[in-house]
């Protein structure tokens, strides 16, 4: 079978002769700033050595007339790239290429897990279009002779990807790979958010802003929710914080976490539910690390105060002038488990010496922390005032004082977690919770 394109033992699900293109081969990239009038002859020399080297990819019934899929193979790690006979070749070398580079600094440098291999010892890309995020990995079949599941997976890139779009497809393509060669059964959410803190880490193309602007959209979503593709990429941003806050080298605590959240591969369900989830190893290893009885709740309150300082700006629950009489707000939307509100209140107008009461109340079942954080004209927070309250209680008051010489002040409720379980990234829907809030501006 030497030389054959083949994702799986029995082909790609859902293959049929007139949709072959469409649904069983899903492709991987376009040329990163090189047209196709500007093909040089090096280029097709090279593509015409690797491809007489590494043979074809098959189509499981191939359509009268047509020419097979070629493939052409990295000569540095074990991956090819699949096109149809229509595609330039130096269209494959580039996507080749940029994946080449994605390899080498997510395998090599960061030590992630290799992509999981076919039979036949290579990882295949397949040009498709309209792939979302660009680049994808796809899980094709468990391992059957491992003790904890390692899954099989193949690639797509989108054609139309080009320059610092085809850099961060071809990561992300990798890194999910990665991701599915050592834990595949992380929940799609989960998932995507630390493929994608990898995949950023791997290239100096920036990503693109619509991810990070979705996950700034909605912060009473759960961190890792998964029913939107955008906001799951931008929630890399909790990864990123976290790398960077605790971990000891760049892009060493994502691939630690796939490490300790093996699953096992008993077909037995239980064996799944049993297993330790991301959290649950971030809860035990980061106890103590904001404070000496600090817990994974600090954690969170961290990085939701770390975000109201974060671009694009969070969507505020609340914005308001300087509260000259008494007001209570009500959450516009609950917040889930791991998500914030942020609500922010201006100073101006307010007399010299002013202060500010604040007193928060929010629903039974919910553990909530609340936060003041205080800013000048510039953006930069000057002070933060964590508002202490008993583990399960249900409202918090406090009195803000020197407020002189301030922009304003950004109250940040955040939802820790449920008082009856842990939190769990499976669970799939987590129950959010209202809260209110009484503000009033009060005299020197």
């Amino acid at each position: 079978m030497s030389g054959v394109c083949a994702p799986s033992r029995n082909g790609p699900r859902g293959s049929h002769p007139a949709g072959f293109a469409a649904t069983l081969l899903f492709v991987l990239g376009a040329a990163a700033g090189e047209s196709n009038g500007h093909k040089t002859a090096d280029a097709a020399a090279r593509v015409a050595k690797l491809r007489s080297a590494t043979g074809i990819c098959p189509e499981l019934e191939v359509p009268p007339g047509s020419a097979p899929w070629s493939r052409v193979c990295s000569l540095e790690h074990p991956l090819c790239v699949c096109a149809s006979p229509s595609s330039p070749g130096s269209e494959q070398l580039e996507i080749m290429d940029a994946t080449d580079r994605a390899w080498d600094a997510l395998v090599a440098v960061l030590g992630v897990p290799a992509p999981e291999r076919g039979f036949e010892g290579k990882w295949n890309l397949y040009l498709s279009e309209q792939v979302k995020g660009g680049g994808r990995a796809q899980l094709v079949a468990l391992d059957p002779w491992t003790r904890f599941e390692r899954g099989v997976s193949y690639a797509s890139i989108d054609r139309s990807a080009r320059g610092c779009a085809l850099e961060i497809a071809a990561a992300r393509a990798v890194a999910q790979g990665s991701l599915l060669a050592a834990a595949p059964s992380t929940p799609a959410g989960l998932g995507l958010a630390e493929s994608e803190q990898l995949a950023r880490l791997a290239t100096p193309c920036a990503a693109s802003e619509e991810a990070m602007a979705a996950f700034q959209s909605e912060p009473e979503r759960t961190l890792v929710d998964g029913t939107s593709p955008d906001f799951a990429r931008g929630a890399a941003a909790f990864f990123e914080w976290l790398d960077a806050t605790f971990a000891r080298s760049p892009g060493a605590l994502v691939p630690a976490l796939w490490a300790l959240t093996p699953t096992s591969a008993s077909a037995d369900s239980s064996a799944h539910q049993a297993g330790a989830t991301a959290f649950d190893v971030l809860a035990t290893s980061l106890r103590g690390a904001l404070a000496s009885d600090s817990t994974l709740d600090e954690v969170f309150v961290g990085f939701a105060v770390a975000r109201a300082s974060a671009w694009p700006p969070v969507q505020f629950a609340w914005d308001l002038p300087w509260p000259t009489r008494a007001r209570r707000l009500v959450a516009p939307t609950p917040v889930s488990p791991t998500g914030a509100s942020y609500i922010e209140i201006s100073h101006a107008g307010a007399p010299p010496g002013a202060r500010m009461r604040l007193e928060m109340e929010w629903e039974d079942y919910a553990r909530m922390r609340w936060v003041a954080l205080k800013f000048d004209g510039r953006g930069a927070v000057l002070a933060q005032i964590h508002v202490t309250s008993p583990d399960r209680a249900t409202q918090a008051a406090l009195t803000l004082e020197g407020l002189d010489g301030i922009d304003r002040v950004v109250m940040v409720g955040v939802n820790v977690g449920s008082t009856e379980h842990k939190f769990s990234p499976a669970q799939g829907e987590w129950e959010p919770h209202g809260w209110l809030l009484t503000i009033e501006g009060l005299a020197p």
